[in-house]
């Protein structure tokens, strides 16, 4: 739709590593989703975006990766707004309640009542995740911000959720959730406004679940895959640096382990980046750095 459409800032250079006005930071646990949730929301920002990121998890990951990078330059007379947002299910059913079920007193507070809605948010198949992204639709819509990025839950979950929509209206088919399905569906499916960013390492397990996400992305949901992200991607050895490792673990020594170890993760890594070629997506590659952040933000910049 036209309303969502206006949303899109052409004028963003991070336009070329994946960034839409919703941007979905999607993969398994331990791949580094919250440092690369944290680059982008922070990039966005510096380049005069006014930037909300949301933790689904709310587990404080969001913000303490946000906290360990080095301090922005502060002579940029163009940087944006960066805030925070924590979303728990509790959060987003009472903000659900107060736009659409106006009610003098928080849920929260009802008594019996309250349980009746938590029996709702938890046990209904799609409700807590039409809670949850519906809320991150309605900032996005509300167009208060310039750019949405999300620190998605894990693997599955993150399908459950993008695919919310569409299972609580097959499921249900009614009631006043169901009628706020369409709009969000319709923000979801459009490439214009969302996108999924992809985060994995160049190991297997987490490739493979990488290509199973993203297999289930686009058989149950509609939303977009913006591009992926191969997080802390550790030095791939040239012909010359490998004879040398060669001969350093042949010698023995002090050195030979980490010879071998080099050798070992710069062969599994050009094997799993053989793997990921065949999806064509735009990729951005993340070296291992004692800086996280800083690093992932110089890498995205690099794609401007």
């Amino acid at each position: 739709p036209d309303r969502f459409r206006s949303l899109t800032n052409p004028g963003l250079p991070l336009s070329g590593a994946g960034l839409r006005p919703l941007t979905i930071v999607a993969g398994k646990g331990g791949v580094g989703r919250s440092t690369i949730a944290a680059a982008y929301a922070r990039a966005a920002a510096d380049d005069g975006a006014r930037v909300l990121a949301v933790d689904v998890v709310a587990d404080g990951g969001l913000a303490r990766a946000l906290a360990s990078m080095s301090e922005a330059p502060t002579s940029s007379a163009t940087r944006g707004t960066l805030e925070v947002l924590e979303l728990s299910t509790e959060r987003a059913l009472e903000e659900y309640i107060d736009l659409y079920l106006p009610l003098p007193i928080a849920p929260s507070r009802l008594g019996p009542i309250a349980a009746i809605f938590d029996y709702v948010a938890t046990a209904a198949p799609g409700v807590r995740e039409i809670l949850t992204i519906g809320k991150i639709a309605y900032e996005v819509r509300e167009g208060a911000w310039d750019v949405v990025v999300v620190d998605g839950p894990a693997t599955g979950h993150c399908v459950e959720l993008l695919a919310a929509p569409e299972t609580l209206n097959e499921l249900v088919g009614f009631g006043p959730l169901v009628d706020q399905t369409g709009w969000i569906e319709a923000l979801l499916a459009d490439p214009a406004v969302t996108g999924v960013v992809a985060v994995t390492l160049a190991e297997e397990l987490p490739v493979s679940e990488t290509l199973g996400l993203l297999d289930r992305l686009l058989t149950e949901t509609s939303v977009d895959i913006a591009g992926l992200v191969v997080n802390q991607v550790p030095p791939v050895l040239g012909s010359a640096s490998s004879a040398a490792a060669k001969r350093l673990i042949k010698g023995g020594g002090p050195l030979a382990e980490a010879a071998r170890v080099a050798a070992t993760r710069s062969t599994v890594a050009g094997h799993q980046f053989e793997r990921l070629e065949s999806l064509d997506l735009p990729t951005i590659d993340v070296a291992i750095s004692p800086e996280p952040v800083d690093e992932a933000i110089a890498s995205l910049e690099a794609r401007r």
